[in-house]
């Protein structure tokens, strides 16, 4: 498996994950939406990223969307991992741990003061994972719909 920054040519992998993700998120994603997304990704000024993990054949397995922006209490920035997501075929195989390792091993590279992410109380085995790898913040997330 490679874990590599996501690129033009990665697209259609890209979006038929994003697809099988929102679905399974039970959201459906405008294609206005996801051409937005997409261009945020592609866009080197846009603080919006991605990275893609792929099998020895190409094919993909995985992605991980993230956020890089400031932080006021530190001089240093931030990472917010909004999604991760794992084909069906390769959860519970170490992909998604990896794709969190290797997108650590960058912020480290980069200065980055830390990742943090959001999941779904329900979700117990992406909580198993996280738990392993990661502190549980003390804070609730709240939002406020526009």
């Amino acid at each position: 498996m490679e874990i590599r920054p996501i690129g033009t040519a990665d697209r259609d992998g890209w979006q038929s994950m994003w697809n099988a993700y929102c679905a399974d998120q039970g959201f459906r994603a405008s294609a206005q939406a996801t051409e937005t997304i997409w261009r945020r990704i592609e866009d080197p000024d846009n603080p919006t990223n991605a990275m893609i993990a792929v099998g020895a054949t190409g094919v993909p397995l995985g992605f991980v969307n993230f956020i890089i922006h400031p932080y006021t209490w530190s001089d240093r920035l931030l990472c917010f991992l909004v999604d991760l997501y794992v084909d069906h075929s390769r959860r519970r195989q170490g992909t998604g741990q990896a794709m969190i390792a290797h997108l650590a091993a960058y912020g480290c590279s980069q200065g980055w003061l830390k990742i943090y992410w959001n999941a779904d109380r329900s979700n117990r085995q992406a909580r198993a994972l996280y738990d392993r790898i990661a502190r549980l913040s003390p804070y609730l997330s709240y939002y406020l719909d526009l």
